[in-house]
C-alpha cells in the first residue's frame, strides 16, 4: 500500500507553514510505503510529479485553511471528489500557474486533471496569524501534537 502525505503552504507565513511543517518533521520516520512531500509549489506540476509515479491508494493533504472556524481548529474530512464549475477550475489553475499556493486549488486543480486517487483525506488547520515570519501562533502550536496524531492515523490503510 503506497500513501502520500502532503504539506501545503507557505514556508515562511508562520501558520500557512504547518503543512510543510508536518512533512518535515514526520518524513524521517516514514517506511512501508508511506512518503512525504512538500507542495510549495503549484498543482500542474505536482499532478504531472504524479504522473510519472506508480499510483498511491491514499493522498492525505495537510495545510491551513482560513475557513473562519476558531484559530487551530483541526478538522480531517474524506474529499468528496466534487468539482466547482469549469470557469472557477480555470481561474484556479490560472492562480496556481502565477504561485498561488492553496489547499483548495491544489484539490480541486489535481482533481481536475484526474491525478488524484479515489481515497484522499484533506486535515485543516485555522489559522491564526499568516503574517511574514517564522514559527506558528499560540493556538497552531498547541496543536502541533493534535495535528500530527490525526496525520499519523491517516496513514494506516
Amino acid at each position: 500500500m503506497r500513501v502520500l502525505v502532503c504539506g501545503v503552504g507557505y514556508r515562511f507565513l508562520r501558520d500557512s507553514a504547518v503543512g510543510l511543517w508536518l512533512t518535515d518533521t514526520l518524513a524521517p520516520q516514514a517506511s512501508n510505503g508511506i512518503e512525504f512531500e512538500d507542495l510549495g509549489y503549484h498543482p500542474v506540476g505536482f499532478t504531472q510529479n504524479l504522473d510519472e509515479r506508480p499510483d498511491y491508494d491514499r493522498i492525505v493533504f495537510v495545510g491551513a485553511v482560513e475557513r473562519g472556524r476558531d484559530p487551530g481548529t483541526v478538522t480531517a474530512y474524506r474529499y468528496d471528489h466534487v468539482l466547482p464549475d469549469v470557469q472557477e477550475i480555470q481561474d484556479r489553475v490560472g492562480d496556481s500557474v502565477t504561485g498561488s499556493i492553496s489547499l483548495d486549488n491544489l484539490v480541486i486543480v489535481s482533481e481536475a486533471f484526474k491525478a488524484l486517487p479515489d481515497d484522499v483525506w484533506i486535515v485543516e488547520i485555522e489559522p491564526a496569524d499568516e503574517t511574514w515570519g517564522e514559527g506558528f501562533s499560540p493556538e497552531v502550536e498547541a496543536k502541533l501534537p493534535e495535528i500530527t496524531e490525526t496525520v499519523w492515523s491517516l496513514t494506516k490503510l
